[in-house]
């Protein structure tokens, strides 16, 4: 997936982004904003979905940048691939407050945040309990020094002049991640010792286990955190996770980590016992149901199942159901791509119950996820595409908002959307350029 490697997942959200409609109510219900990027210009820009115009417009270094929702939905992180690594915060001036029955949205001015923060190779980020980490990977031992790293904020101090920055340095260069659990805990990947010695160019830079770690103002190794949990363990299956790719939230506090393929491969989920940060982790795998692997998994608050990608290696050509209460996976769990295509993009739907899947024949799908795999509809939503990752020419873009999905077609300048509900095709909005990537998830 073109976006493998600038990865959002919110407790709550993930790999979507903005506020959308409530319950009815006496007033009328503001749908919010979109934002997006264009192919061949240097800007990002905003689709005020209420009136089908662009009212704002912010210019990055290069064209095309990669997002990440906020949880919380008022803020995206853009990657805006320079070389010194910056990312950036846009402040989307999407406001929710609910008022029981319904939830309302206020809109303030958009504006581009003077905080960015740089580094090597900004890869993950994650939000949740009110915390955002970004994590960068750092260069491969053998190009030379660097300082992977996560840098951690609190969501709520993102627009102060001067915001809290906490910054963990990772002990070795790693295809990472860093998962808000609290106020003081993180669960941080373990660089993977084969690649950060940089003897072998052939080790992968994913890690193979995790550690949880609580925030101390002073600890054994005098870095201010200490070790509480630890699924780092090769010799158990069930407390660690070789080649880590892909992470979701899932409803009751259980994270889920695709982990290899092959003999103790499958979906890591931890839990945690008890309340507070006190509390124990447990965790157990789920085994594949069969030789394929999963790398990207998308969830929603209080939906049942995950989705992830499923096959033995890219372009991955199927789709997995994870719940992650059962017992077991099984070839039920799996819906294969038509045409044998890659799954390319897809996105749940706000409740969970529904995928859209966007692949490059054009075709958007809406598939019902249980009790069993359905097509619920097929729509041509753009002309045919390559989406391989890195490609030259122009790829659409994939978001849901609340029951909507929105696809961005770059050769006909516009911007479709598609109701998940009613399975009809909404608005079909002309925005000029090329808008390519898409900035999406729900406020929650």
């Amino acid at each position: 997936m073109p976006s493998s490697r600038f990865v959002a997942a919110g407790f709550g959200l993930a790999g979507c982004f903005l506020a959308s409609a409530a319950l009815a109510h006496d007033h009328a219900v503001l749908r919010g904003r979109l934002v997006f990027a264009d192919h061949e210009k240097s800007v990002i820009r905003i689709l005020d979905l209420d009136s089908g115009e662009v009212t704002h417009s912010f210019d990055v270094p290069k064209a095309n940048p990669g997002f990440a929702g906020v949880s919380g939905g008022r803020y995206v992180v853009v990657k805006t691939g320079d070389e010194a690594g910056t990312l950036r915060i846009l402040d989307t001036g999407l406001m929710a407050e609910s008022h029981g029955d319904h939830v309302d949205l206020a809109k303030a001015e958009p504006k581009l945040l003077e905080l960015m923060t740089k580094g090597d190779r900004p890869a993950h980020v994650i939000s949740g309990q009110g915390q955002l980490g970004l994590f960068y990977d750092g260069l491969r031992p053998w190009e030379g020094k660097s300082e992977p790293k996560v840098v951690m904020l609190a969501i709520d101090g993102l627009a102060k002049p001067k915001p809290d920055m906490t910054i963990w340095p990772s002990p070795a260069p790693q295809h990472g991640i860093a998962v808000p659990l609290g106020a003081k805990q993180w669960l941080i990947s373990v660089p993977n010792p084969a690649y950060a010695g940089g003897d072998d160019r052939g080790a992968s830079p994913r890690p193979n286990g995790f550690e949880i770690l609580e925030r101390a103002k002073s600890s054994a190794t005098g870095d201010g955190w200490k070790r509480i949990a630890n699924f780092n363990d090769p010799a158990r299956p069930d407390a660690s996770c070789k080649l880590y790719h892909g992470y979701a939230p899932a409803r009751g506090g259980r994270h889920l980590f695709g982990c290899a393929e092959g003999e103790g491969g499958g979906v890591l989920v931890l839990s945690k016992a008890g309340k507070g940060e006190a509390a124990g982790w447990s965790a157990r795998k789920l085994a594949y149901p069969d030789e394929r692997r999963t790398s990207a998994l998308k969830s929603r608050e209080g939906g049942r199942h995950v989705v992830g990608n499923y096959g033995l290696k890219a372009p991955y050509d199927a789709l997995l159901r994870i719940d992650p209460h059962a017992k077991a996976l099984s070839a039920e769990d799996v819906l294969s791509v038509p045409g044998g295509q890659a799954v390319c993009q897809f996105e749940l739907s706000s409740t969970g119950t529904r995928l859209a899947n966007l692949t490059a024949d054009g075709k958007l799908r809406v598939y019902e996820v249980a009790p069993a795999w359905k097509e619920l509809a097929s729509f041509d939503a753009v002309p045919a595409f390559d989406c391989a990752f890195g490609a030259k020419t122009p790829t659409p873009g994939l978001a849901v908002i609340g029951g909507s999905a929105f696809v961005s077609d770059p050769t006909g300048g516009r911007i479709r959307e598609y109701h998940l509900d009613t399975l009809r095709q909404g608005l079909d909005m002309p925005v000029g350029g090329m808008p390519a990537n898409l900035a999406g998830s729900d406020a929650g």
